[in-house]
């Protein structure tokens, strides 16, 4: 076995691996659009994550074929500091092969990564494919997020008749925006730590604020006594090229939040039957949303309310002193 850079004469064979993968994924999770297991549409993914800005690719050769391969690109922003993203169509490896070429072509990637100053390590991986998740959590690896969708067949005709839910207008501006921060606030809190900078109030207070004329996002309010006490907003989730969890005909559902003393009333669960019976009458087949995993509350409701996980993000931090603490 050899382990060389991944040049754009694999993307045939890339492109089949990817495409086994997904039709093994479809097994589990049905809900995945079924036109990735064609290796052209594979092959168009591959392509898009291959051309990304400090792309670096490795190839898993075996008797001169493609056998497996690892793609990832490396991304710098305040929150993550300088990092590799490994996104869903960034890997795969030949049936015949056991899912320790995973570990074997990680080694090689991540070798790659810290000589390049990277640091925190994401990557997306199937919920379904059991063997997979297990190879990158014997990495040190560990689970961040939770990507999942719900059927939309599902029948939702709860009724709570104290909870009024409407969609937001301009006159609801000023309560929108003292509720804009209510999440980065609960994440911010254990057991999650998700650092929220105070200098980025402003900026949710004008994105939420935005999305009541935003043609593109429906903001839906819950009112208890008058009183707006939780939200939810949905937008259309575009199907493309290079994403392959998100099935055709499938809306997303961006961001939702009560408010910490209306908790428990059933604000949540009228705004998401509410929101996915519209969503229903629209043409839309199924829901998308993503959650933090530590995030308790956000755990136990997405999952009780038949969102089922389809993929999870996974996180490894390195220890950037290794750049001179090598024991030598």
């Amino acid at each position: 076995m050899r382990f060389i850079a991944f040049e754009n004469r694999y993307l045939d064979e890339a492109a089949s691996l990817l495409a086994n993968r997904h039709m093994y994924d479809r097994s589990m999770n049905p809900e995945l659009s079924p036109k990735f297991e064609s290796a052209e549409n594979g092959k168009k993914a591959i392509e898009v994550l291959f051309n990304e800005k400090n792309s670096i690719g490795i190839a898993a050769i075996n008797d001169s074929k493609l056998v497996g391969y690892m793609i990832g690109s490396i991304h710098t922003d305040k929150n993550r500091e300088r990092h590799t993203w490994i996104k869903y169509a960034g890997m795969a490896i030949a049936e015949s092969e056991s899912t320790e070429l995973y570990r074997e072509l990680y080694a090689e990637f991540a070798r790659q990564m810290v000589e390049n100053g990277s640091f925190n390590h994401y990557v997306m991986v199937p919920s379904g494919n059991k063997p997979a998740l297990d190879a990158w959590l014997h990495l040190g690896f560990a689970f961040e997020q939770v990507h999942a969708i719900r059927n939309l067949s599902v029948s939702t005709d709860r009724v709570f008749s104290d909870i009024q839910i409407r969609v937001a207008n301009n006159e609801d501006e000023k309560r929108i925006r003292e509720l804009a921060t209510v999440i980065m606030e609960h994440q911010a809190k254990s057991p999650v730590f998700a650092p929220g900078f105070i200098e980025e109030r402003e900026d949710y207070q004008e994105g939420y604020a935005e999305l009541i004329n935003d043609e593109t996002a429906t903001l839906w309010l819950a009112l208890y006594q008058n009183e707006i006490v939780g939200f939810q907003v949905f937008e259309s989730a575009e199907a493309s090229d290079e994403n392959l969890l998100t099935p055709e005909s499938c809306i997303s559902l961006v961001v939702g939040a009560t408010v910490e003393s209306s908790r428990g009333m059933g604000v949540s669960t009228a705004l998401l039957d509410h929101g996915l019976n519209f969503a229903k009458e629209e043409g839309y087949q199924f829901c998308e949303t993503d959650w933090r995993i530590t995030n308790l509350e956000s755990s136990r409701f997405w999952s009780k309310n038949g969102f089922k996980p389809i993929a999870y993000r996974l996180v490894r931090k390195i220890d950037p002193r290794i750049l001179w603490a090598t024991g030598i």
